[in-house]
């Protein structure tokens, strides 16, 4: 869960109460209770918000911070916090990954940062959308599906959160803590009618 506008607790508590693990970008820790991980590549960023080193969830960034683990990709070089997100789910076992709250236009679920941090460019957001184009190229063995309705990301195809819960005691009859492959395609071109086909 990425903190763009569409993001909520209420998805949160969503998949908590369906038992799949949450991931978390930058703010979207505030929306999440437990969350799996946190990831922010920005060094600032975790200077601004020290109450985020605290959660005992492991902890990432693209840079040496203390108390913080560093991730490297080493095709891509630094990227946005939301590529990040999806690496470490990958490294954390994820073989299907749910994204919501990657909006990529407007702001985050609490509007612009006004405590100093930089809010994203269109430029700087053009940047990161061929970012996670490259990381779902590098990784095609990991199924995407973007449930962020209206994104302006669209390398990964759609679904509705609704759907995959909706599906997800059938395709998932262990609730263990680990994401499983199912039978979708990364390159599905309508994510709702996979998760069907999957279930």
């Amino acid at each position: 869960m990425a903190p763009g506008p569409s993001a909520t607790a209420v998805q949160a508590e969503q998949l908590r109460q369906a038992g799949i693990p949450l991931g978390v970008v930058g703010n979207a820790y505030q929306l999440a209770l437990e969350p799996a991980f946190l990831a922010a590549t920005d060094c600032m960023w975790w200077r601004k918000h020290p109450e985020a080193k605290a959660l005992s969830c492991p902890k990432y960034s693209m840079h040496a911070i203390p108390s913080i683990k560093q991730i490297r990709l080493p095709t891509m070089g630094v990227v946005n916090s939301g590529v990040l997100g999806l690496e470490c789910a990958k490294r954390q076992g994820a073989t299907r990954i749910l994204m919501l709250g990657f909006d990529m236009a407007g702001t985050h679920f609490f509007g612009p940062y006004t405590n100093g941090l930089s809010n994203t460019t269109p430029h700087k957001r053009a940047v990161h959308l061929k970012q996670f184009k490259t990381w779902g190229r590098e990784n095609r063995d990991i199924e995407v599906f973007n449930c962020t309705e209206g994104s302006a990301l669209t390398c990964f195809p759609m679904a509705r959160l609704d759907d995959f819960l909706r599906s997800f005691p059938l395709a998932h009859p262990r609730l263990s803590g680990d994401l499983h492959s199912g039978a979708c395609e990364h390159h599905a071109e309508d994510g709702a009618e996979a998760l069907r086909q999957t279930a």
